[in-house]
């Protein structure tokens, strides 16, 4: 008996651990993501059991739109978003305390300027009309450039297309210049009628996409968003390690346009995930704030200008600090 009554108490204390343990991550982290490259190696960390492994429990949730995805934080549905960080300070609201919490990529040449020969610099963009999708990375962009060129947006002749339909009406000779993605400035660079005349392979720390959540359920639920950022680093040491698997399995977790592992190695080289020491880099510390703090400094003067912003705010209420270099 006595040796039964063992084994029911070691029963017992294996139910109880892994009770509190359920209890303690209390529903899944839902973490809404467009269907893009930035957020793939989430798919490998699901894929691998690498969440379950680091005691988290993770709802990978697509959502195309950046202004649902931000609603959908903003009232609790998602847990956290994967954004790019201009489009974050584009959707704060006075009502919702958003955080970056640790970054997840940034464009290395995947997003880019083409434009028609004869047009060799940005300033001589002047009175040309250019495609670009307002509200949007895209338009970030184009100003970062048309400012160092000394130039206003004003002095264009904007044609609102998104970065697929401004890629084909550029190629098709509607407008004379656009800011689009892969694959419309590898077939730029191939046709005779114009070229690439910037693109984001020298600028890394642009254009960076991380994971955003709510100030409150980040603090509530630190431990948790520390254990997604370890799966997300064993994922991304997976990915350099094995690209040709890791290629098949975000092909498969994205799907969409991005379904064949073939596109997916073929865009992967216009972009950077970021592991735990380019975070770190990235993010600096409270006391010395990194490249993280201007990419918002610009992204906050840019937005401004067009009146843009629900809500003023300096780049250390948005960065935090809760996750990376803990």
């Amino acid at each position: 008996m006595a040796g039964r009554d063992l084994v029911i108490a070691a029963l017992l204390a294996t139910t109880l651990v892994a009770s509190s343990s359920t209890a303690a991550r209390g529903e899944p982290l839902r973490l809404g993501h467009q269907s893009w490259l930035a957020a793939g190696p989430f798919y490998i960390a699901r894929d691998k059991g690498w969440f379950a492994a680091e005691g988290v429990e993770v709802e990978l949730v697509a959502v195309e739109d950046m202004a649902v995805r931000a609603a959908s934080l903003a009232t609790g549905e998602l847990d956290a978003m994967v954004a790019t960080v201009e489009e974050t300070v584009l959707h704060l609201t006075p009502k919702t305390e958003l955080r970056l919490v640790f970054a997840v990529s940034d464009s290395r040449g995947a997003d880019g300027l083409v434009a028609a020969r004869g047009i060799d610099t940005v300033s001589q963009l002047a009175g040309k009309r250019v495609a670009m999708q307002p509200g949007t990375t895209g338009q970030f962009y184009l100003n970062v450039l048309l400012r160092e060129a000394g130039i206003n947006e004003s002095e264009l002749t904007i044609v609102p297309l998104a970065p697929g339909g401004a890629g084909h009406a550029f190629e098709i000779g509607e407008v004379d210049a656009a800011v689009t993605w892969e694959p419309w400035l590898r077939r730029a660079r191939q046709r005779e009628r114009g070229d690439v005349l910037a693109d984001t392979s020298d600028r890394p720390g642009l254009l960076i996409t991380a994971v955003v959540a709510r100030a409150a359920p980040l603090e509530r639920r630190t431990e948790e968003f520390a254990a997604l950022y370890r799966a997300w680093l064993r994922a991304v040491a997976f990915a350099r390690d094995n690209p040709d698997e890791a290629d098949t399995i975000i092909a498969a977790g994205l799907g969409h346009w991005l379904r064949h592992p073939r596109i997916v190695a073929d865009m992967r080289a216009g972009i950077a995930w970021y592991d735990d020491a380019a975070n770190a880099a990235l993010f600096g510390g409270p006391g010395r704030p990194g490249p993280l703090a201007e990419t918002l400094i610009r992204a906050i003067e840019i937005w401004d200008g067009f009146g843009k912003l629900q809500v003023r705010v300096r780049p250390r209420q948005l960065i935090s600090y809760a996750i990376v270099g803990r």
